[in-house]
């Protein structure tokens, strides 16, 4: 005798390995980042320290110095606030690291081989270029763009999120008021309850079509023919 087909299940309890194993690549290559993100404010930090004890050790100005025009110290703070202006951004100091690229690689894989799909915070964290974590401010820079005629003040549901990878310049672009579409298995569910409603509708009609021609039929009165040849 042949064997009995075994029943399809949801197979989600036999998964919860696979998931816990993404969820804790996705936890590390997030701490890692943040570790390595952390690391730069702290050497700039300690930097600043030192120049300013440096500059506190430093013997007071001569006079000929003093006697300096107020154009000079103008452009000087001027070029100074720039250049702390540009310390302080934080893409060009933070660095991508390459263990955090390495567990959100391995965590895209297992997905992908295990035909789990990621959830959407997840999959647009990551690079799909280089797979580093995209941090706003650190690691990558978001921006709103808006290309139709009159802009956002005209347009504002034509806003898009444009996100740029610092490391490897990858551009990802995200609808901000678009709708989401519909998945498949949602839309045959849906087919398929119009269709059975259709299809019950059609019967409730083809059944009271039915039932009126009966009643007509036994409402008519019964026609009698004459009778050829009959008795005296």
């Amino acid at each position: 005798m042949a064997k009995a087909k075994a029943q399809k299940g949801s197979g989600g309890a036999g998964q919860n390995h696979i998931r816990a194993r993404i969820s804790f690549l996705y936890k590390a290559s997030t701490y890692l980042q943040s570790a390595s993100v952390s690391k730069p404010l702290t050497t700039n930090s300690n930097r600043n320290s030192q120049s300013q004890e440096q500059c506190a050790e430093l013997p007071p100005p001569q006079s000929p110095l003093n006697k300096t025009n107020n154009n000079h110290i103008t452009i000087s703070t001027t070029n100074d606030t720039e250049q702390v202006s540009k310390a302080q951004d934080p893409q060009h100091l933070v660095p991508v690291s390459n263990f955090s690229r390495q567990f959100a690689s391995q965590m895209r894989g297992v997905s992908l081989k295990s035909q789990l799909r990621l959830p959407r915070d997840i999959k647009r964290s990551i690079c799909k270029r280089c797979d580093s974590l995209l941090i706003p401010n650190a690691t990558c820079v978001e921006t709103i763009e808006n290309a139709s005629r009159g802009g956002s003040e005209k347009k504002p549901w034509a806003d898009v999120r444009v996100v740029r990878c610092n490391s490897c310049g990858n551009l990802k672009r995200y609808p901000l008021a678009a709708k989401r579409g519909v998945r498949l298995a949602e839309r045959k569910r849906r087919a398929k309850e119009r269709g059975d409603a259709i299809a019950a509708t059609d019967a409730t009609i083809t059944d009271v079509a039915a039932a009126a021609v009966d009643v007509d039929v036994a409402t008519q009165p019964a026609v009698g023919l004459p009778v050829v040849g009959g008795a005296p």
